[in-house]
Protein backbone atom coordinates (compact mmCIF):
# COMPACT_ATOMS: atom_id res chain seq x y z
CA UNK A 1 0.00 0.00 0.00
CA UNK A 2 1.78 3.25 -1.30
CA UNK A 3 1.95 6.11 1.71
CA UNK A 4 -0.49 8.41 -0.14
CA UNK A 5 -3.52 7.55 -1.81
CA UNK A 6 -5.01 10.25 -4.38
CA UNK A 7 -8.69 10.56 -4.85
CA UNK A 8 -11.02 13.00 -7.15
CA UNK A 9 -13.72 14.14 -6.19
CA UNK A 10 -15.16 15.09 -9.63
CA UNK A 11 -12.45 16.86 -11.59
CA UNK A 12 -11.97 20.11 -9.40
CA UNK A 13 -11.33 18.89 -5.91
CA UNK A 14 -8.74 16.71 -5.49
CA UNK A 15 -8.06 14.72 -1.89
CA UNK A 16 -4.26 13.26 -0.49
CA UNK A 17 -5.18 10.94 1.87
CA UNK A 18 -2.27 9.72 4.17
CA UNK A 19 -1.97 5.63 5.15
CA UNK A 20 2.03 5.64 5.89
CA UNK A 21 1.48 3.54 9.16
CA UNK A 22 -0.84 3.64 12.23
CA UNK A 23 1.09 6.76 13.24
CA UNK A 24 1.26 8.71 9.96
CA UNK A 25 4.62 9.51 10.47
CA UNK A 26 6.78 10.81 7.73
CA UNK A 27 10.04 8.63 6.33
CA UNK A 28 12.16 9.79 3.65
CA UNK A 29 10.61 7.68 1.00
CA UNK A 30 7.15 9.54 2.38
CA UNK A 31 8.65 13.12 1.91
CA UNK A 32 9.81 12.08 -1.41
CA UNK A 33 6.60 10.84 -3.07
CA UNK A 34 4.04 13.52 -0.99
CA UNK A 35 6.71 16.15 -2.93
CA UNK A 36 6.35 14.21 -6.11
CA UNK A 37 2.38 13.70 -6.14
CA UNK A 38 2.23 17.65 -5.54
CA UNK A 39 4.39 18.36 -8.44
CA UNK A 40 2.14 16.35 -10.43
CA UNK A 41 -1.21 17.63 -9.34
CA UNK A 42 0.09 21.29 -9.76
CA UNK A 43 0.01 20.94 -13.86
CA UNK A 44 -3.85 20.40 -13.51
CA UNK A 45 -5.37 22.98 -14.80
CA UNK A 46 -8.86 21.65 -13.62
CA UNK A 47 -8.05 21.27 -10.45
CA UNK A 48 -9.47 24.26 -7.82
CA UNK A 49 -9.18 22.82 -4.06
CA UNK A 50 -6.68 20.17 -2.37
CA UNK A 51 -7.99 18.38 0.51
CA UNK A 52 -4.95 16.67 2.96
CA UNK A 53 -6.58 13.97 4.86
CA UNK A 54 -5.74 11.18 7.03
CA UNK A 55 -6.44 7.70 6.57
CA UNK A 56 -6.19 7.72 10.24
CA UNK A 57 -8.53 7.67 13.23
CA UNK A 58 -6.35 8.82 15.86
CA UNK A 59 -3.73 10.13 14.21
CA UNK A 60 -3.55 13.13 11.31
CA UNK A 61 0.17 12.81 11.56
CA UNK A 62 2.48 12.27 14.30
CA UNK A 63 5.26 14.03 12.79
CA UNK A 64 9.02 12.81 11.40
CA UNK A 65 9.29 8.60 11.66
CA UNK A 66 12.08 9.00 14.69
CA UNK A 67 14.17 6.18 12.90
CA UNK A 68 14.96 8.61 9.64
CA UNK A 69 16.83 10.55 12.29
CA UNK A 70 18.78 8.42 15.07
CA UNK A 71 21.98 7.03 14.46
CA UNK A 72 22.25 7.97 10.89
CA UNK A 73 25.42 9.93 9.77
CA UNK A 74 25.49 13.41 8.80
CA UNK A 75 24.94 13.07 4.96
CA UNK A 76 22.01 11.02 5.24
CA UNK A 77 20.54 13.33 8.15
CA UNK A 78 21.65 16.51 5.60
CA UNK A 79 19.46 14.84 2.90
CA UNK A 80 16.67 13.91 4.99
CA UNK A 81 16.50 17.24 6.41
CA UNK A 82 16.25 19.22 3.28
CA UNK A 83 13.66 16.95 1.60
CA UNK A 84 11.55 18.11 4.35
CA UNK A 85 12.13 21.64 3.88
CA UNK A 86 11.45 20.79 0.29
CA UNK A 87 8.28 18.83 0.41
CA UNK A 88 6.87 21.15 3.10
CA UNK A 89 7.72 24.67 0.45
CA UNK A 90 6.30 22.61 -2.44
CA UNK A 91 3.00 22.01 -0.01
CA UNK A 92 3.17 25.79 1.14
CA UNK A 93 3.31 27.05 -2.44
CA UNK A 94 0.65 24.27 -4.00
CA UNK A 95 -1.12 26.24 -6.55
CA UNK A 96 -4.91 26.25 -5.49
CA UNK A 97 -6.34 26.38 -2.08
CA UNK A 98 -5.41 23.34 0.26
CA UNK A 99 -7.44 22.15 3.41
CA UNK A 100 -5.82 20.04 6.20
CA UNK A 101 -8.86 17.74 7.66
CA UNK A 102 -7.34 17.25 11.14
CA UNK A 103 -8.99 14.35 12.37
CA UNK A 104 -6.48 13.47 15.10
CA UNK A 105 -3.31 14.49 16.69
CA UNK A 106 -1.21 16.02 14.50
CA UNK A 107 2.13 16.97 16.00
CA UNK A 108 5.24 18.75 14.98
CA UNK A 109 5.97 18.20 10.90
CA UNK A 110 2.82 17.07 10.59
CA UNK A 111 1.61 20.33 12.27
CA UNK A 112 3.89 22.31 9.97
CA UNK A 113 1.96 20.62 6.75
CA UNK A 114 -1.50 21.80 8.52
CA UNK A 115 0.03 24.97 9.18
CA UNK A 116 1.25 25.39 5.83
CA UNK A 117 -2.28 24.63 4.75
CA UNK A 118 -4.90 27.66 3.55
CA UNK A 119 -6.98 26.28 6.01
CA UNK A 120 -7.44 23.83 8.74
CA UNK A 121 -10.40 22.14 9.97
CA UNK A 122 -10.08 20.22 13.17
CA UNK A 123 -11.92 17.40 14.87
CA UNK A 124 -13.22 19.37 18.74
CA UNK A 125 -12.64 16.53 20.64
CA UNK A 126 -9.67 13.81 21.00
CA UNK A 127 -6.92 15.17 18.70
CA UNK A 128 -4.36 18.05 19.70
CA UNK A 129 -2.16 19.76 17.96
CA UNK A 130 1.36 21.70 18.53
CA UNK A 131 5.15 22.11 17.70
CA UNK A 132 6.19 19.71 20.27
CA UNK A 133 10.34 20.18 19.09
CA UNK A 134 11.91 21.84 22.61
CA UNK A 135 10.04 19.03 24.56
CA UNK A 136 12.28 16.33 22.35
CA UNK A 137 15.31 18.99 22.76
CA UNK A 138 15.24 19.84 19.28
CA UNK A 139 14.95 23.85 17.50
CA UNK A 140 12.95 24.72 15.10
CA UNK A 141 12.84 26.04 11.69
CA UNK A 142 12.74 29.65 11.13
CA UNK A 143 10.70 29.45 7.91
CA UNK A 144 7.33 27.30 9.23
CA UNK A 145 8.25 30.03 12.01
CA UNK A 146 7.87 33.23 9.79
CA UNK A 147 4.33 31.60 9.22
CA UNK A 148 3.36 30.86 12.64
CA UNK A 149 3.94 34.53 13.83
CA UNK A 150 2.11 35.79 11.06
CA UNK A 151 -1.06 33.27 11.32
CA UNK A 152 -1.32 33.45 15.78
CA UNK A 153 1.24 36.60 16.45
CA UNK A 154 4.99 36.59 17.78
CA UNK A 155 3.78 36.50 21.51
CA UNK A 156 1.90 33.53 20.89
CA UNK A 157 4.25 31.39 18.57
CA UNK A 158 6.89 32.47 20.93
CA UNK A 159 4.66 30.55 23.67
CA UNK A 160 3.82 27.30 21.49
CA UNK A 161 7.69 27.02 20.45
CA UNK A 162 9.28 27.35 23.59
CA UNK A 163 6.55 24.89 25.42
CA UNK A 164 6.33 22.83 23.41
CA UNK A 165 2.36 22.87 23.88
CA UNK A 166 0.47 20.60 22.41
CA UNK A 167 -3.50 22.25 21.85
CA UNK A 168 -7.12 20.68 22.12
CA UNK A 169 -9.20 21.75 19.17
CA UNK A 170 -11.06 24.57 21.11
CA UNK A 171 -7.82 26.21 22.51
CA UNK A 172 -6.60 25.72 18.61
CA UNK A 173 -9.19 27.89 17.55
CA UNK A 174 -9.33 30.39 19.98
CA UNK A 175 -5.46 31.26 18.80
CA UNK A 176 -6.40 30.97 15.18
CA UNK A 177 -4.28 28.52 15.06
CA UNK A 178 -7.39 26.35 13.04
CA UNK A 179 -10.49 27.83 11.24
CA UNK A 180 -12.86 25.36 12.51
CA UNK A 181 -14.00 22.54 14.83
CA UNK A 182 -16.35 19.98 13.85
CA UNK A 183 -17.24 16.75 15.63
CA UNK A 184 -15.61 13.52 14.74
CA UNK A 185 -18.62 12.33 12.78
CA UNK A 186 -19.36 15.90 10.87
CA UNK A 187 -15.79 16.77 9.99
CA UNK A 188 -15.00 15.14 7.19
CA UNK A 189 -18.55 16.22 5.30
CA UNK A 190 -18.19 19.92 6.65
CA UNK A 191 -14.47 19.93 4.98
CA UNK A 192 -15.58 18.31 1.66
CA UNK A 193 -18.94 20.66 1.73
CA UNK A 194 -16.38 23.94 2.04
CA UNK A 195 -14.27 22.14 -0.80
CA UNK A 196 -17.08 22.00 -2.96
CA UNK A 197 -17.88 25.80 -2.23
CA UNK A 198 -14.15 26.59 -3.45
CA UNK A 199 -13.98 24.25 -6.45
CA UNK A 200 -16.54 27.10 -7.83
CA UNK A 201 -13.88 29.11 -8.50
CA UNK A 202 -12.37 30.27 -11.80
CA UNK A 203 -9.07 28.98 -13.03
CA UNK A 204 -7.99 32.22 -12.57
CA UNK A 205 -9.40 33.39 -8.99
CA UNK A 206 -7.91 29.47 -7.34
CA UNK A 207 -4.82 30.20 -8.98
CA UNK A 208 -4.53 33.79 -8.43
CA UNK A 209 -5.45 34.07 -5.05
CA UNK A 210 -3.15 31.79 -4.12
CA UNK A 211 -0.34 33.60 -5.55
CA UNK A 212 -1.00 36.62 -4.07
CA UNK A 213 -1.06 34.90 -0.95
CA UNK A 214 2.25 32.96 -0.92
CA UNK A 215 4.42 34.68 -3.29
CA UNK A 216 5.29 37.45 -0.73
CA UNK A 217 7.06 34.65 1.17
CA UNK A 218 8.79 32.83 -1.20
CA UNK A 219 11.83 35.29 -1.84
CA UNK A 220 12.13 34.74 2.02
CA UNK A 221 11.83 31.02 1.99
CA UNK A 222 14.87 30.57 -0.59
CA UNK A 223 16.58 32.78 1.69
CA UNK A 224 16.59 31.02 5.13
CA UNK A 225 16.84 27.36 3.12
CA UNK A 226 19.94 26.88 3.99
CA UNK A 227 20.25 28.71 7.57
CA UNK A 228 17.49 26.04 8.48
CA UNK A 229 19.29 23.16 7.33
CA UNK A 230 22.34 23.91 8.34
CA UNK A 231 21.06 24.11 11.93
CA UNK A 232 18.36 21.51 11.78
CA UNK A 233 20.90 19.45 10.64
CA UNK A 234 23.29 20.29 13.52
CA UNK A 235 21.16 19.82 16.46
CA UNK A 236 19.45 16.60 15.35
CA UNK A 237 22.96 15.28 15.61
CA UNK A 238 24.11 16.80 18.90
CA UNK A 239 23.51 14.14 21.72
CA UNK A 240 20.33 15.97 22.96
CA UNK A 241 18.66 16.21 19.47
CA UNK A 242 19.73 12.10 19.45
CA UNK A 243 18.60 11.45 22.56
CA UNK A 244 15.55 12.86 21.91
CA UNK A 245 14.73 10.52 19.32
CA UNK A 246 16.22 8.08 20.77
CA UNK A 247 13.35 8.61 23.64
CA UNK A 248 10.50 8.83 20.48
CA UNK A 249 11.55 4.82 19.55
CA UNK A 250 11.83 3.65 22.88
CA UNK A 251 8.78 5.83 23.99
CA UNK A 252 10.07 7.46 27.16
CA UNK A 253 11.28 11.00 28.86
CA UNK A 254 14.33 12.67 27.19
CA UNK A 255 17.50 12.47 29.46
CA UNK A 256 19.10 15.17 27.84
CA UNK A 257 23.13 15.77 28.71
CA UNK A 258 23.02 19.91 28.44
Amino acid sequence: MTAFAEIFHGDRILEIRMQSNEKNTFDFESFVLFEQILKKHAENENLRVLLFTSAQTQFFSNGIEPTLMYGKTEADVRKSVEQLLNTAQTYFHFPVPTIAVINGHCMAAGAVFALFSDYRYMVDKGGRIGFSEAIVGLNFPSIPTMVLQDLVGVRTARDLLFAGKQLKGPEAKEIGLVDELFTAENLYGEAMKFAESLAKLTYNSSRGMKTALREPYRAKMQSLFSVDADLFTKVILSSDGQEGFLSLIEKRRPKFST
